[in-house]
């Protein structure tokens, strides 16, 4: 009777219900109306305050009570129902939300990464321009590439390392070629300037590109200058290096390959931390060479390598095997207070000028077998912590002056010692020896023969 009052309103098909509120009204004032009838009721039949009418009462009461929790906990169940399906509901709209915003980003990404391989593939196309502003344009182009996008940054460095790959010949005798050839000495130099400049940890705020890997292999590079910068691997073989060229404080988080360069003019590798293996076999070195306390953590090679002009190892550290096996110094070459960490090999060395080892320390075994010393050689003070082989070695009249070696006792009757009659081994006094009975010996000047 009631639901015949209400007034639905539908604005559209399909639009909810709304329950006007005047039915609320007219449904409270209904039910008081029966709460008031069913009072006088009960008052009229069983207010007469006999026993029997109180029993009357309290069953009454009672069943009241069953129906009132009754419809109670009919009221709760449908509450709980209505949460469930308003939980529901909510949990399918924030899944239908996620789907829409994880398509939406989805969009957004192919929309950077069509972009990003526009401009790419832009730049790319540029670059093979035979105008060198065109050239410029477009290494500036992928430098602001790499800069706003970290993820392509290693596309960047590779485009630009391919690019100084590229062929790069002398000038030739007419003017037009000569200036086309300045003109891509600059866009080189810029290449140049733009890669090394991210590689500095010491760059502006945001500017330095982290574990980047250099792969430069027969390029040709013009004074070059990557003092300072970090990288995570490199590889430089066969690369030819004109003017001076600086790698002062670099470090190499992986492997560096320098096998088959060739620096025409003078190098820095001072202050340089190679952590891995690293190459400088057949490398050859035009210029004065520097690797003044450098540190190499694990194998370094230096095999066949030619230096021209004086080279400095001075104070540097080789955690791990140095191999100079036939490397050739044509000038002189000091190794003055250099840590051999693990074995040290000169094997069928040549040195052509004045070499010194001047208390550099050998911690493990070291070998100058058939090597050739033709100038001045200093082993003054240094310390040889295992065996030292000087086998078939030419060694002139080398300086062992306060130099010492812990061994046994017979090698003082190695065949290098007797062709050293300036020299002999002494034993130590007042030192422990080791388990395999191995202590320190000195050498001293021996004493002239007398007649």
């Amino acid at each position: 009777m009631i639901g015949s009052w209400w007034k639905w309103r539908r604005d559209d098909a399909g639009r909810v219900p709304v329950m006007p509120a005047r039915s609320i009204w007219i449904g409270a004032l209904v039910l008081l109306v029966v709460a008031a009838v069913s009072m006088w009721a009960l008052m009229a039949l069983y207010g007469g305050g006999s026993p029997q009418d109180k029993v009357q009462l309290e069953i009454i009461k009672l069943a009241g009570g069953i129906v009132v929790g009754t419809g109670g906990a009919a009221a709760l169940l449908l509450a709980a129902r209505r949460q469930r399906s308003t939980e529901l509901q909510l949990a399918q709209n924030e899944r239908d939300l996620a789907q829409k915003q994880r398509a939406a980003d989805d969009a957004r990404h192919d929309a950077v990464e069509r972009r990003i391989t526009e401009l790419y593939a832009s730049a790319a196309e540029q670059l093979g321009s035979d105008k060198a502003p065109v050239r410029l344009a477009a290494l500036y182009a992928l430098e602001r590439l790499g800069q706003d996008n970290p993820g392509h940054r290693q596309t960047v460095v590779d485009l630009l390392c391919a690019y100084l790959r590229m062929p790069f010949t002398t000038p030739a005798e007419t003017d037009g070629e000569q200036d086309a050839h300045r003109q891509e000495s600059q866009v080189r130099l810029t290449a140049q300037r733009l890669l090394t400049a991210h590689l500095r940890r010491g760059a502006e705020d945001g500017k330095f590109w982290a574990d980047v890997d250099l792969d430069l292999t027969r390029a040709a590079l013009v004074d070059w200058d990557m003092a300072g910068c970090r990288v995570r691997s490199a590889s430089f073989d066969g690369t030819v290096f004109s003017g001076e060229a600086t790698f002062a404080r670099v470090v190499f988080r992986g492997a560096a390959s320098f096998s088959g360069a060739r620096f025409h003019d003078a190098v820095s590798f001072g202050g340089a931390h190679f952590h891995d293996v690293t190459q400088f076999s057949q490398a050859e070195f035009g210029g004065v060479a520097s690797f003044r306390t450098a540190e190499f953590d694990d194998m370094a090679r230096f095999v066949e390598t030619v230096f021209r002009e004086p080279a400095s190892f001075a104070e540097g550290k080789f955690g791990g095997t140095a191999s100079f096996r036939q490397v050739v110094f044509h000038s002189a070459v000091s190794y003055r207070e250099v840590v051999f960490g693990g074995a040290a090999s000169f094997s069928a060395a040549e040195f052509n000028d004045g070499a010194s080892f001047a208390g550099a320390r050998f911690q493990a075994s070291a070998s100058f077998g058939g090597s050739r010393f033709a100038g001045t050689t200093s082993f003054r003070e240094a310390e040889f912590h295992d065996a030292a082989w000087f086998d078939q070695a030419v060694l002139g009249e080398p300086d062992f002056a306060e130099a010492r070696i812990f061994a046994s006792d017979w090698v003082a009757d190695q065949d290098w010692l007797r062709r050293l009659p300036a020299w002999q081994l002494t034993a130590t006094d007042g030192e422990d020896r080791d388990e395999q009975q191995r202590g320190w010996h000195r050498f001293v000047r021996a004493e002239p023969a007398t007649d």
